[in-house]
């Protein structure tokens, strides 16, 4: 799966609130929440030969960690987003919060910020029954409710995205709940009518925040991509700061100008975010790839994550799956592989993303063998040619 994010605890702050519920309930189509965009980060692309090679460091978690309040915490994991971050910021969030939940008793905030980690390492169900005790104590809470749908969705749960989308009427922004309900009609059979309301909503309804208007733009360019319009799809992220975008927003661009075939542009914006960073994301290390074996003049970053491909394989990365699959589907051709992750992925994520890979990685083993059968058949007919 890709993983997806959003700025919500800030987008919250400024939500103006929708009190007439008949309203609401006209707009709503049905339900989903899109609101984390965490990047798929991951570790160097190197296997230690020994047991007590040191590979990686961070400062010891100490008593000042104890003290971290859960607002820093929050704005800790929001930078998690970020090329190069999500490794080191959720594992040590996750520690922090063991440590609260162990010693005090937790909060709504607390079981929030929790789900978010569990979340990210692809711990749905744990994360689910965080979230409900975060909704048990704080009902109102808004971040998660849409986390609680966007996990139902990406388990492929429509009923339950659209119960806690439903949840949110008289307790959230009248925008921020329809995007939310079309999100999940897109994906429940209604891509084109859902794009277009969605797009009308966000040309009538002023934009309180940043974080709001990149929550949306992302969610109208993803489904105009969807859709075959690149071009359209570009018009809206063009309209984000891209100096400063989270990783899945990146990774989203690199799909729509791979699809114009700007290879260049990808290749030379990509390789100059990467480089800066000591830990580098596999979703930008993909796109370079795929940009670089376009453009034909080095195999640098094809190499860099074929070796990453070794090291997932080794573990059996499931956390990574939806990246291997494209990675045989794109750069290293192979149809067998890229239908085993792409099933792998499928068994955790089935969001549309996630079925479109499977259906590629089995139209292009179908294709290979159809392929062969016809080389054989020319092949046999040659040679009764050439015994007649």
């Amino acid at each position: 799966m890709q993983e997806i994010t959003g700025r919500l605890m800030v987008m919250i702050k400024h939500a103006k609130f929708c009190l007439n519920t008949h309203l609401c309930l006209n707009i709503l189509m049905t339900v989903s929440a899109f609101f984390m965009i965490v990047g798929n980060s991951i570790a160097a692309p190197y296997t230690p030969k020994d047991n007590s090679q040191v590979i990686a460091s961070w400062e010891a978690f100490n008593d000042a960690d104890k003290q971290m309040s859960l607002d820093d915490i929050s704005d800790f994991i929001e930078q998690g987003q970020y090329p190069g971050e999500a490794d080191y910021r959720y594992g040590r969030a996750k520690a922090w919060l063991q440590a609260k939940m162990a010693n005090a008793s937790p909060n709504a905030q607390t079981f929030y910020l929790y789900a978010r980690v569990l979340q990210h390492q692809h711990q749905f169900d744990r994360a689910i029954k965080a979230l409900e005790r975060a909704i048990e104590l704080k009902p109102t809470a808004i971040n998660s409710w849409l986390l609680k749908a966007n996990i139902h969705l990406v388990q492929g749960d429509i009923v339950g995205a659209r119960q806690a989308c439903l949840a949110l009427i008289g307790k959230a922004d009248i925008l921020l709940i329809s995007t939310c309900a079309l999100e999940v009609a897109s994906q429940n059979g209604k891509l084109v009518e859902s794009y277009q309301e969605l797009a009308r909503l966000y040309q009538l309804y002023q934009h309180n925040n940043e974080a709001e208007k990149r929550w949306i733009v992302q969610i109208l360019a993803d489904m105009a991509f969807k859709q075959g319009m690149a071009q359209e799809a570009l018009s809206y992220l063009n309209q984000l700061d891209m100096d400063n975008a989270p990783v899945s927003l990146l990774a989203l661009w690199s799909d729509i100008e791979l699809a114009l075939n700007q290879h260049q542009r990808v290749y030379d914006t990509l390789s100059s975010i990467v480089s800066h960073h000591a830990v580098q994301d596999d979703a930008l290390l993909l796109r370079l790839a795929i940009a670089e074996k376009f453009l034909g003049n080095t195999v640098k970053w094809q190499w860099t994550f074929a070796q990453r491909v070794k090291l997932r394989e080794q573990r059996q990365d499931s956390l990574h799956a939806f990246d291997l699959a494209k990675y045989y589907l794109n750069v290293d051709i192979q149809p067998k592989k890229a239908l085993y992750w792409a099933k792998i992925n499928w068994q955790v994520a089935r969001q549309d993303n996630d079925r479109i890979l499977l259906e590629q990685a089995k139209a292009l083993l179908v294709k290979t063998k159809d392929d062969k059968k016809s080389v054989q058949i020319s092949r046999n007919l040659s040679a009764e040619h050439v015994a007649s």
